[in-house]
């Protein structure tokens, strides 16, 4: 298992497995988030949500195809993002679907804007360039992150997920 720290509240890594549970627990994180088919191959997300059970951690599941995402996968991803306390670790072959599922979600928000994203997730290691036509198609869509009705909300939002504080 290989973690890349998007900030202090987000980190994705490459597929993990039961016996990885127990060392993310000790590191702190309170959620993990699935990104990856089963079909793939690789832990069956039932065994690690067992795992994630067993040590206390909230689990969810958004398995997706990076060549497939859309901006409904991002509004998925916000809504799983608004149940979870940070820090949050969520995974896939390689973390990269992961990334771009956070950076589709804080494209929405204004305080995160494409060029920030784009050199956020660069700086992890996980390059997203490919991806930048579909977050600029999602920037600004606040609708889809916040809470119904208020600025307050889409900030702090965007302060616990883009900043990660």
């Amino acid at each position: 298992m290989q973690i890349h720290t998007i900030n202090p509240a987000f980190s994705v890594s490459d597929q993990i497995d039961e016996h990885d549970v127990a060392s993310v627990a000790a590191a702190g994180f309170r959620c993990v988030v699935n990104n990856r088919p089963d079909a793939e191959g690789g832990t069956p997300a039932a065994l690690i949500q067992a795992a994630c059970d067993r040590h206390g951690l909230k689990f969810f599941s958004l398995p997706v195809e990076y060549s497939l995402l859309s901006l409904s996968d991002a509004e998925r991803f916000s809504a799983i993002l608004r149940q979870c306390e940070p820090p949050l670790l969520a995974y896939c072959r390689s973390g990269r679907r992961s990334t771009a599922l956070w950076a589709l979600a804080m494209a929405a928000q204004a305080q995160a804007p494409v060029p920030a994203l784009l050199a956020r997730s660069a700086q992890a290691g996980v390059p997203l360039e490919d991806l930048r036509k579909l977050l600029d198609r999602s920037a600004g869509r606040t609708a889809a992150v916040a809470e119904p009705g208020t600025e307050a909300d889409t900030a702090a939002f965007a302060r616990r997920w883009f900043e990660g504080r």
